[in-house]
C-alpha cells in the first residue's frame, strides 16, 4: 500500500517517521517545499524505508494518506480536494482547538474526523496518531514504553492496514472503535494537552494503556 502525508510539521514529520520505520516508502507534501525537504530527511534518518518530499499530486496518488494540518487548513483541504480523495484511506490526526489556540476541552458536537468524513464520503476516515504529542511520536515510546495508538473509524478493512503499519512500526496500535470514539479520543488529547500545561510534563508526553503486551 502506498503512503502519503499532507504537512511537514511536527505531526507530520513524525507520522512520516513512523510509516518509513515499518519499512514504506513515504510521500510527504508541504505548502513549503523547502520544509517538506527538510522534514523528509529528518524522518528518514535510520530508518528502513524512507520519506521522500513531493508536491501535493504526488501525494495524493498514495492509496493511504495521512492529513497533519491544522484543523481548518484540514478540512478545507478535504473539501478542495475530494474527488481526488476518492476511494482513498484517510488518517485525521487533528485534536480541536480554540482560536487562541487553547485547548477545546468539552467541546460537543461531531468530532473534527465525523466532519472530514462528511466532507469526503467516498474516503475511508480514521482517527489515529492524535492523542500524543509530536515530539513523542517521533520517538515512538513514552516514559521507556512503546507508544499506544488509538484507531477509530467506521471502516474495518480500513482500520487494518492502518493498526498493521502501526504495529510494523514498532508501535502498538489499539482499535478504538467505531468513529463516533473520535469525539472521545480527541477530547483524551485536550485533557493530556491540558495536563502537559498543569503540570510542566513538556512535549515527551502522550497516553499508554496499562498493562502493555
Amino acid at each position: 500500500m502506498s503512503v502519503g502525508v499532507i504537512g511537514a510539521g511536527p505531526m507530520g514529520r513524525a507520522a512520516a517517521r513512523q510509516f518509513a520505520l515499518a519499512g514504506e516508502t513515504v510521500r510527504l507534501a508541504d505548502r513549503s517545499p523547502e520544509l517538506a525537504v527538510r522534514a523528509a530527511a529528518a524522518a528518514s534518518a535510520g530508518t528502513r524505508g524512507s520519506v521522500e518530499a513531493h508536491d501535493v499530486a504526488g501525494v495524493l496518488e498514495a492509496e493511504l494518506i495521512t492529513l497533519a494540518m491544522g484543523t481548518d487548513e484540514t478540512l478545507a483541504f478535504v473539501i478542495h480536494h475530494r474527488s481526488a480523495l476518492a476511494g482513498k484511506i484517510l488518517i485525521d490526526t487533528t485534536n480541536p482547538v480554540e482560536e487562541s489556540g487553547a485547548p477545546a476541552l468539552g467541546r460537543t458536537g461531531p468530532s473534527m474526523t465525523e466532519l472530514i468524513a462528511k466532507a469526503a464520503p467516498q474516503s475511508s476516515v480514521v482517527k489515529a496518531f492524535n492523542t500524543a504529542c509530536a515530539d513523542t511520536l517521533f520517538a515512538g515510546r513514552v516514559d521507556g514504553a512503546h507508544l499506544d495508538v488509538f484507531v477509530a473509524g467506521d471502516d474495518y478493512s480500513a482500520k487494518i492496514p492502518v493498526i498493521e503499519l502501526i504495529d510494523r512500526a514498532g508501535l502498538r496500535g489499539l482499535d478504538a472503535g467505531d468513529l463516533r470514539n473520535a469525539h472521545v479520543l480527541e477530547q483524551m488529547a485536550l485533557l493530556c494537552m491540558e495536563l502537559i500545561e498543569r503540570l510542566g510534563l513538556g512535549l515527551g508526553a502522550g497516553i499508554k494503556l496499562l498493562p502493555d503486551g
